[in-house]
């Protein structure tokens, strides 16, 4: 209740400032953190920013059939030179009849062109229809919307929009797949409500062709220590570009390999087959990047290891010294990757002193379902003596349960 009471004070004016508002630094903090507000003075962050001009072409998204204007696009620019993000002011119309209030904004969006907010000058904040103001929920669910790159609002006209398929003209909805066309409540949950056009517009002024040019600009950046700043990222959508980059322009470059790894380790999992991929290409000694794969199987998510040993399996000449590095690592694993590893020796016919010892190893098991299965894939191999006495007194003490 407090954030909403702030943002009413910011768009309505001074009238409500008395009645409980709070200070203006703590209004600033609020209205921010829905990623729209009125301009305020940059955060301390942003005034670190070096701010570089250029100038683009480009078409407003209300008129597609007027010709590209020139406009002032700022790029932010920390201090190590790296591209922190971009700035667009601009002043669009968003109705047909010029019955509504011109909206003047600044959107702002990361390095790569996702939106990250928008403001507007004091005094002038959102409207919808008969010029009401947007209140604080219109705002959040703006912001919403705005960041919702796979919105309904990229395919469909502002026309369709304004009218929901039960209400729209039989002939407007001609042709339209009832599958694949927006519901009644999809439609009302992509635009604000008395605002469809302003939605629509904003989203894509966001979204809309400005995005890649802001990413041809970046990318004229993209040095090596640029896209390792980026493999390091926080930010999943960072890393995924930064991967599919190096991929592409550094296939077989080294230098990459250590903050790939890191990824392979500690990513998600559906990035682990990029980082694979990367990684085949970046080291072609093959020993050299099995053993790579290998040693970051105890460092990974147990769930995930099954990726790698899938890989390395579907290889039908796996080298003796990659079985005997996977037979290595068998005690920091649990157990279905332990079974994964004992099956990929067992379809090998593959055994070897090393190997053997590995595998006899897990007899001490202090998880019953290791040891067991240890003592099975030894059952079939032939072993010195040693190993087979460790073996027998195995099945002598668990006898009950095998």
């Amino acid at each position: 209740m407090r954030r909403s009471l702030v943002l009413v004070v910011l768009i309505l004016g001074p009238t409500l400032q008395a009645v409980g508002a709070e200070p203006p630094a703590m209004a600033v903090v609020s209205s921010r953190l829905l990623g729209i507000g009125p301009a305020t003075a940059a955060s301390a962050e942003d005034a670190r920013l070096k701010r570089v001009p250029h100038r683009i072409e480009l078409v407003d998204p209300v008129a597609p059939t007027s010709p590209p204007q020139a406009r002032e696009l700022i790029e932010l620019v920390d201090e190590k030179g790296f591209p922190a993000g971009y700035e667009l002011s601009f002043v669009t119309h968003v109705c047909n009849d010029n019955q509504c209030l011109p909206v003047e904004a600044t959107l702002n969006w990361d390095a790569l062109g996702y939106y990250r907010r928008l403001t507007y000058p004091p005094g002038k904040p959102l409207t919808k229809k008969e010029h009401v103001p947007f209140t604080p929920a219109d705002y959040a669910k703006l912001d919403r919307i705005l960041r919702n790159r796979t919105s309904i609002l990229r395919d469909w006209t502002v026309a369709f929009l304004e009218k929901p398929p039960e209400a729209a003209d039989p002939n407007q909805l001609a042709g339209i797949d009832a599958v694949t066309a927006p519901t009644p409540t999809t439609v009302k949950d992509s635009v604000i409500e008395d605002a469809a056009y302003t939605s629509w517009a904003l989203w894509h002024w966001a979204n809309g062709k400005i995005v890649p040019k802001l990413r041809q600009i970046t990318e004229k950046k993209c040095t090596p220590a640029y896209l390792k700043h980026l493999l390091g990222s926080d930010e999943r959508r960072h890393v995924d570009y930064a991967l599919g980059y190096v991929i592409e322009h550094h296939a077989a470059d080294g230098e990459f390999v250590p903050d790939v790894v890191r990824i392979l380790e500690k990513g998600e999992r559906d990035q682990i087959p990029q980082a694979i991929d990367f990684l085949e290409g970046a080291i072609p000694d093959k020993a050299k990047f099995h053993a790579r794969l290998i040693e970051s199987c105890a460092r990974m998510n147990p769930a995930d290891v099954p990726i790698i040993l899938q890989t390395l399996a579907a290889d039908p000449n796996l080298p003796p010294a990659t079985l005997e590095a996977l037979t290595g690592h068998l005690k920091a694993l649990p157990y279905f990757p332990v079974h994964l590893i004992l099956r990929i020796l067992e379809q090998r016919h593959f055994a070897s002193e090393k190997s053997l010892a590995d595998v006899a190893g897990l007899l001490d098991s202090s998880d019953f379902f290791v040891a067991r299965r240890a003592c099975e894939h030894l059952a079939d191999e032939k072993l010195d003596e040693s190993t087979q006495a460790k073996v027998d007194a195995f099945r002598e003490k668990n006898r009950d349960r095998l």
